[in-house]
Protein backbone atom coordinates (compact mmCIF):
# COMPACT_ATOMS: atom_id res chain seq x y z
CA UNK A 1 0.00 0.00 0.00
CA UNK A 2 1.38 3.38 -0.95
CA UNK A 3 1.88 6.23 1.49
CA UNK A 4 -0.64 8.27 -0.55
CA UNK A 5 -3.32 5.66 0.07
CA UNK A 6 -2.43 5.50 3.74
CA UNK A 7 -2.72 9.28 4.03
CA UNK A 8 -6.12 9.18 2.33
CA UNK A 9 -7.35 6.41 4.63
CA UNK A 10 -6.12 8.27 7.68
CA UNK A 11 -7.62 11.56 6.59
CA UNK A 12 -11.01 9.98 5.93
CA UNK A 13 -10.94 8.06 9.21
CA UNK A 14 -10.04 11.16 11.20
CA UNK A 15 -12.88 13.04 9.50
CA UNK A 16 -15.36 10.31 10.44
CA UNK A 17 -14.11 10.12 14.04
CA UNK A 18 -14.27 13.87 14.49
CA UNK A 19 -17.82 13.93 13.10
CA UNK A 20 -18.93 11.41 15.73
CA UNK A 21 -17.35 13.38 18.56
CA UNK A 22 -18.50 16.63 17.03
CA UNK A 23 -22.15 15.64 17.15
CA UNK A 24 -21.98 15.25 20.93
CA UNK A 25 -20.03 18.45 21.47
CA UNK A 26 -22.37 20.41 19.20
CA UNK A 27 -25.25 19.50 21.50
CA UNK A 28 -23.24 20.44 24.59
CA UNK A 29 -22.17 23.76 23.11
CA UNK A 30 -25.83 24.56 22.43
CA UNK A 31 -26.75 23.80 26.05
CA UNK A 32 -23.85 25.93 27.27
CA UNK A 33 -25.00 28.85 25.12
CA UNK A 34 -28.50 28.60 26.60
CA UNK A 35 -27.05 28.71 30.12
CA UNK A 36 -24.91 31.76 29.34
CA UNK A 37 -28.00 33.56 28.00
CA UNK A 38 -29.88 32.79 31.22
CA UNK A 39 -26.97 33.94 33.39
CA UNK A 40 -26.43 37.16 31.43
CA UNK A 41 -30.07 38.22 31.66
CA UNK A 42 -30.51 37.45 35.36
CA UNK A 43 -27.14 38.66 36.66
CA UNK A 44 -27.59 41.92 34.72
CA UNK A 45 -30.52 42.54 37.06
CA UNK A 46 -28.27 41.95 40.08
CA UNK A 47 -29.76 38.53 40.85
CA UNK A 48 -28.63 34.92 40.85
CA UNK A 49 -30.42 32.30 38.72
CA UNK A 50 -32.68 29.75 40.40
CA UNK A 51 -33.67 26.16 39.73
CA UNK A 52 -36.82 27.45 38.02
CA UNK A 53 -34.72 29.44 35.56
CA UNK A 54 -32.83 26.31 34.47
CA UNK A 55 -36.10 24.51 33.69
CA UNK A 56 -35.90 26.42 30.40
CA UNK A 57 -33.29 23.85 29.29
CA UNK A 58 -35.57 20.85 29.57
CA UNK A 59 -37.03 21.12 26.06
CA UNK A 60 -33.58 21.06 24.39
CA UNK A 61 -32.42 18.19 26.59
CA UNK A 62 -35.47 16.04 25.93
CA UNK A 63 -35.35 16.78 22.20
CA UNK A 64 -31.77 15.51 22.03
CA UNK A 65 -32.61 12.31 23.91
CA UNK A 66 -35.64 11.72 21.66
CA UNK A 67 -33.59 11.57 18.46
CA UNK A 68 -33.57 8.08 16.95
CA UNK A 69 -29.93 8.19 15.90
CA UNK A 70 -28.53 9.52 19.16
CA UNK A 71 -26.08 7.54 21.27
CA UNK A 72 -26.42 9.95 24.17
CA UNK A 73 -28.10 8.20 27.10
CA UNK A 74 -28.14 11.11 29.53
CA UNK A 75 -27.43 14.80 29.27
CA UNK A 76 -27.87 18.15 30.95
CA UNK A 77 -26.18 20.92 32.88
CA UNK A 78 -24.32 20.57 36.18
CA UNK A 79 -23.96 23.78 38.16
CA UNK A 80 -20.97 25.04 40.12
CA UNK A 81 -21.76 25.12 43.88
CA UNK A 82 -23.22 28.39 45.21
CA UNK A 83 -24.02 29.72 41.73
CA UNK A 84 -27.78 29.33 42.21
CA UNK A 85 -29.81 31.43 44.62
CA UNK A 86 -31.88 28.56 46.00
CA UNK A 87 -29.70 25.43 45.83
CA UNK A 88 -26.05 24.70 46.64
CA UNK A 89 -25.63 21.66 44.36
CA UNK A 90 -27.85 21.10 41.35
CA UNK A 91 -28.09 19.54 37.93
CA UNK A 92 -30.74 19.81 35.25
CA UNK A 93 -30.41 16.31 33.84
CA UNK A 94 -32.53 13.75 31.99
CA UNK A 95 -31.73 10.24 30.78
CA UNK A 96 -33.26 7.42 28.78
CA UNK A 97 -34.38 4.52 30.93
CA UNK A 98 -34.11 0.85 29.89
CA UNK A 99 -37.70 1.08 28.60
CA UNK A 100 -36.83 4.11 26.47
CA UNK A 101 -38.69 6.60 28.63
CA UNK A 102 -37.04 9.99 29.22
CA UNK A 103 -36.85 10.66 32.94
CA UNK A 104 -35.25 13.28 35.22
CA UNK A 105 -32.16 12.21 37.13
CA UNK A 106 -32.67 12.34 40.90
CA UNK A 107 -29.50 12.27 42.99
CA UNK A 108 -28.66 12.56 46.68
CA UNK A 109 -26.99 15.86 47.62
CA UNK A 110 -27.09 15.28 51.37
CA UNK A 111 -23.50 15.64 52.59
CA UNK A 112 -24.24 13.40 55.59
CA UNK A 113 -25.47 10.49 53.49
CA UNK A 114 -23.36 7.51 52.41
CA UNK A 115 -24.80 7.90 48.91
CA UNK A 116 -23.98 11.62 48.65
CA UNK A 117 -23.32 12.45 45.01
CA UNK A 118 -20.30 14.74 45.08
CA UNK A 119 -19.81 15.78 41.49
CA UNK A 120 -17.30 18.45 42.54
CA UNK A 121 -14.58 15.78 42.70
CA UNK A 122 -15.40 14.02 39.43
CA UNK A 123 -12.98 14.48 36.49
CA UNK A 124 -15.74 15.26 33.95
CA UNK A 125 -16.57 18.29 36.15
CA UNK A 126 -13.17 19.31 37.51
CA UNK A 127 -11.13 19.00 34.30
CA UNK A 128 -13.20 21.45 32.21
CA UNK A 129 -13.28 23.80 35.22
CA UNK A 130 -9.49 23.78 35.60
CA UNK A 131 -8.50 23.72 31.93
CA UNK A 132 -11.33 25.62 30.28
CA UNK A 133 -11.43 22.84 27.67
CA UNK A 134 -13.76 20.06 26.60
CA UNK A 135 -13.26 16.66 28.20
CA UNK A 136 -14.09 13.01 27.53
CA UNK A 137 -13.66 10.84 30.63
CA UNK A 138 -13.90 7.10 30.99
CA UNK A 139 -15.00 4.54 30.23
CA UNK A 140 -16.47 3.80 33.66
CA UNK A 141 -19.65 2.31 35.11
CA UNK A 142 -22.43 4.83 35.71
CA UNK A 143 -23.32 3.63 39.21
CA UNK A 144 -25.69 6.51 39.93
CA UNK A 145 -27.74 6.39 36.76
CA UNK A 146 -28.12 3.78 34.04
CA UNK A 147 -25.39 1.40 35.32
CA UNK A 148 -24.05 1.32 31.76
CA UNK A 149 -20.36 1.38 30.88
CA UNK A 150 -20.13 4.97 29.70
CA UNK A 151 -17.99 7.82 28.45
CA UNK A 152 -18.67 11.23 30.00
CA UNK A 153 -18.43 14.19 27.62
CA UNK A 154 -18.38 17.70 29.09
CA UNK A 155 -17.66 21.31 28.20
CA UNK A 156 -17.12 24.23 30.59
CA UNK A 157 -19.66 27.03 30.84
CA UNK A 158 -18.32 30.52 31.44
CA UNK A 159 -20.63 33.51 31.91
CA UNK A 160 -18.77 36.83 31.73
CA UNK A 161 -15.52 34.93 32.20
CA UNK A 162 -16.81 33.24 35.35
CA UNK A 163 -17.15 29.44 35.59
CA UNK A 164 -20.76 28.48 36.37
CA UNK A 165 -20.78 24.76 35.54
CA UNK A 166 -20.57 22.24 32.73
CA UNK A 167 -22.82 20.93 29.99
CA UNK A 168 -22.35 17.16 29.91
CA UNK A 169 -23.53 13.94 28.28
CA UNK A 170 -23.22 10.24 29.03
CA UNK A 171 -22.57 8.00 26.03
CA UNK A 172 -22.88 4.21 26.22
CA UNK A 173 -19.49 2.69 25.42
CA UNK A 174 -20.86 -0.34 23.54
CA UNK A 175 -22.68 1.94 21.08
CA UNK A 176 -19.84 4.43 20.78
CA UNK A 177 -17.30 1.64 20.30
CA UNK A 178 -19.35 0.27 17.39
CA UNK A 179 -19.36 3.68 15.69
CA UNK A 180 -15.61 4.13 16.10
CA UNK A 181 -14.90 0.58 14.94
CA UNK A 182 -16.92 1.13 11.75
CA UNK A 183 -14.66 4.09 10.97
CA UNK A 184 -11.53 2.02 11.58
CA UNK A 185 -12.77 -0.86 9.42
CA UNK A 186 -12.62 1.43 6.39
CA UNK A 187 -8.84 1.54 6.78
CA UNK A 188 -6.57 -1.00 5.15
CA UNK A 189 -3.99 -0.78 7.94
CA UNK A 190 -4.35 -1.97 11.51
CA UNK A 191 -5.50 0.92 13.65
CA UNK A 192 -6.99 1.70 17.02
CA UNK A 193 -8.16 4.68 19.07
CA UNK A 194 -6.80 5.40 22.56
CA UNK A 195 -8.17 7.77 25.19
CA UNK A 196 -6.20 10.23 27.30
CA UNK A 197 -5.06 7.44 29.63
CA UNK A 198 -3.66 5.46 26.73
CA UNK A 199 -6.38 2.80 26.88
CA UNK A 200 -7.76 1.29 23.69
CA UNK A 201 -11.36 2.34 23.07
CA UNK A 202 -11.84 0.81 19.61
CA UNK A 203 -9.76 -1.25 17.16
CA UNK A 204 -10.13 -2.82 13.72
CA UNK A 205 -8.10 -5.89 14.63
CA UNK A 206 -8.45 -8.64 17.22
CA UNK A 207 -4.77 -8.07 18.02
CA UNK A 208 -5.82 -5.15 20.21
CA UNK A 209 -8.25 -5.50 23.11
CA UNK A 210 -10.56 -2.69 24.16
CA UNK A 211 -9.69 -1.49 27.66
CA UNK A 212 -6.03 -2.49 27.53
CA UNK A 213 -3.25 0.03 27.88
CA UNK A 214 -1.50 0.47 24.55
CA UNK A 215 2.18 1.25 24.14
CA UNK A 216 3.63 2.91 21.08
CA UNK A 217 4.11 0.11 18.51
CA UNK A 218 7.21 0.42 16.35
CA UNK A 219 6.52 2.35 13.16
CA UNK A 220 3.05 3.48 14.24
CA UNK A 221 1.76 6.90 13.26
CA UNK A 222 -0.14 8.89 15.88
CA UNK A 223 -2.87 11.40 15.05
CA UNK A 224 -4.37 13.36 17.91
CA UNK A 225 -7.93 14.60 17.57
CA UNK A 226 -6.74 18.16 18.12
CA UNK A 227 -9.67 20.02 16.56
CA UNK A 228 -11.84 18.73 19.41
CA UNK A 229 -9.39 19.72 22.17
CA UNK A 230 -9.43 16.24 23.69
CA UNK A 231 -6.55 13.89 24.39
CA UNK A 232 -7.71 11.03 22.17
CA UNK A 233 -5.43 9.62 19.49
CA UNK A 234 -5.76 7.54 16.33
CA UNK A 235 -2.89 5.04 16.14
CA UNK A 236 -2.17 3.66 12.64
CA UNK A 237 0.22 0.71 12.32
CA UNK A 238 2.39 0.02 9.26
CA UNK A 239 0.86 -3.40 8.56
CA UNK A 240 -2.57 -4.28 7.06
CA UNK A 241 -5.52 -5.57 9.11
Amino acid sequence: MTSTKLDQDTRQCLHRLEAIFGKVFEHLDTLAEHVVTIWDVITAEGNKPTIKDLAFLQAAIKEQLSENDTYIHGTGVVVEPEELADQTLFLEWFYRTASGKIAPMVLNFNHQSETFYNYQSMPWFTRPKLTGRASVEGPFVDLYGTELYILAFSVPIFANGHFVGVAAADVALHEFDQLLTRCLLHMQNEAFVINGEGRIVAANSSNWCVGNLAGRPAGANLYQLRPLSIDWTLVVLPGPQ
